[in-house]
């Protein structure tokens, strides 16, 4: 390993100048940022309206101590047949979402882009810039909606920041309708 000779920190970068630098794009975000949604995986459950067979799916049986009431999740059916909520599964994936504002950039022109690939349409690209409260979400994110597109994304989140990594930046691509 080479031995670095490196000036003492906070020189140009002090601590005063990365808060300034943090006030900003929080400032930013709350005043110019727009809403992204993030569609998560979906949480999977066993179904309460019937009994769980020996190979985890639907025994056929209405399950008469369900703790639903009247609804989508409690639907009785005659023994032997398929229950009509998770349709003999016994599995019930609810859809996850999370919001958080985001600037947004839509067909970026600075040279990260051209890191990402030529294969893609720049006019079907978005950066978006999030406040790193984000960034386990987005890890796991399938897809997006911004600004009315839906998006799925086409590089790992990064991470981002003056000093401290407080925002995280991702590259979407415009799914075909």
């Amino acid at each position: 390993m080479g031995k670095e000779n490196l000036p003492a920190p906070g020189f140009y970068v002090d601590n005063d100048l990365a808060q300034l630098f943090s006030d900003t794009i929080d400032q930013l975000i709350s005043d110019m940022g727009r809403n992204v949604t993030l569609y998560l995986p979906p949480i999977s459950s066993g179904c309460p309206n019937c009994l769980m067979g020996f190979d985890n799916s639907s025994q056929g049986i209405y399950n008469t101590s369900n703790p639903y009431g009247p609804g989508p999740y409690n639907k009785q059916f005659p023994d032997g047949g398929i229950c009509p909520v998770c349709k003999g599964t016994h599995e019930i994936r609810t859809a996850k979402t999370a919001t958080y504002k985001a600037l947004i950039s839509r067909d970026p022109r600075d040279k990260e882009f051209s890191a990402i690939g030529k294969e893609f349409e720049r006019n079907n690209i978005y950066r978006t810039k999030m406040q790193i409260v984000a960034y386990e979400d987005l890890k796991i994110a399938e897809k997006a909606l911004i600004d009315g597109d839906m998006c799925v994304p086409i590089r790992d989140p990064i991470r981002r920041g003056l000093r401290d990594l407080k925002y995280v930046q991702v590259w979407w691509r415009k799914m075909d309708k």
